[in-house]
């Protein structure tokens, strides 16, 4: 009898407990600009100063020599021009032929309104965006670790920023910036003055193209990926429910979840409850969504800092950023609340 006991209360242990599966799933955010519905075709221009450190003395002994600062922004204005195209948000999105910089030295000269509307009558164009200020650079450091065991850490850093403007050469809002920077590890000595610099020009040429890549969110609405999760159990209905998930029937998942809610403990509920709200986010329902985790939320101890209570605070913020975002990605797809083509 003493056996058999034991046996009961490690079968309920083990049916109750909790694991956490995860996926990735895509978000799509507004821009940051929200151009106004008659814009559909966008020119890019140049207008960075022509001044630049020259790399005569940065060659290996094949003559090969590390990626000028030119070559590096023309690989970033041609990926955004390219990233930007084929988000297909505009009808065209081309890249003005020629530099349009008309100062000296390094100061940033901004397009004249008068230049502004000559290029976009040129070019047919109903907004320009204008690359001010673009920088790039390199480093190599050295680490000894134990044993004559050394490694290289490579690094590329890129800052760039961009006018926006109108036809008629005002500004649809503040300057935009973008600041990142990409770093590879490699076993031994690296010195880019006597081995092979192909690896740093591969680099840069990275680091101009991600640049390129975050700086077109700030123009066009784009998906991104974002992480979730949803609890399960042993339990025969949980499992049932997972396999759903994992099939993306969302909504027979949540039929499962909210049925097993109301005959839960709260501890269950918790994790039932931020379930349902990932189904209807997935659903695309992000109203609903934000109703259930909610009520996960009110239902957490007061105070609790545990792994379940950060998991279900971060998820809310991240659904609550959504609901908020919804009207300004509406107006940018030309979309009404209900998803649907706004009449014309």
């Amino acid at each position: 009898m003493k056996y058999l006991i034991y046996s009961i209360i490690l079968a309920c242990l083990f049916a109750s407990c909790a694991s956490t599966n995860y996926l990735t799933i895509d978000v799509r955010q507004p821009a940051f600009v929200s151009f106004p519905p008659e814009v559909v075709n966008v020119v890019i221009v140049d207008n960075t100063s022509d001044t630049e450190e020259e790399n005569e003395d940065e060659t290996n002994n094949t003559g090969q020599s590390i990626l000028s600062l030119d070559s590096a922004r023309t690989i970033f204005l041609q990926s955004l021009q390219k990233y930007m195209s084929e988000e297909k948000y505009f009808n065209n999105v081309s890249l003005y032929h020629e530099k349009t910089y008309e100062g000296t030295g390094e100061d940033v000269v901004p397009l004249s309104a008068m230049k502004i509307q000559s290029i976009c009558e040129e070019t047919d164009a109903d907004a320009l965006l204008s690359l001010d200020i673009f920088g790039i650079a390199a480093q190599v450091e050295n680490e000894q670790l134990a044993y004559f065991t050394n490694m290289s850490i490579l690094g590329a850093k890129l800052g760039a920023i961009v006018n926006i403007y109108s036809k008629d050469g005002t500004e649809y809002s503040k300057p935009l910036g973008v600041i990142d920077s990409l770093f590879r590890e490699v076993q031994g000595n690296w010195s880019r003055k006597y081995k092979d610099v192909g690896e740093i020009n591969d680099l840069l040429s990275e680091m101009s193209m991600v640049g390129a890549d975050k700086l077109t969110s700030n123009f066009v609405p784009s998906w991104k990926p974002a992480q979730r999760w949803y609890y399960t159990d042993n339990s025969s209905e949980m499992k049932q429910a997972a396999q759903y998930a994992a099939e993306s029937k969302w909504k027979e998942a949540a039929e499962i979840w909210g049925k097993l809610f109301e005959e839960s403990k709260k501890n269950k509920q918790i994790r039932l409850a931020s379930n349902i709200a990932l189904a209807n986010e997935c659903l695309d329902d992000v109203e609903n969504a934000v109703k259930w985790i909610n009520i996960a939320h009110e239902l957490l101890p007061s105070r609790s800092r545990s792994e379940l209570a950060l998991h279900i605070m971060a998820y809310r913020s991240d659904l609550i950023e959504r609901l908020n975002n919804i009207p300004k990605l509406n107006e940018q797809l030309g979309t009404d609340e209900s998803g649907g083509k706004e009449p014309e």
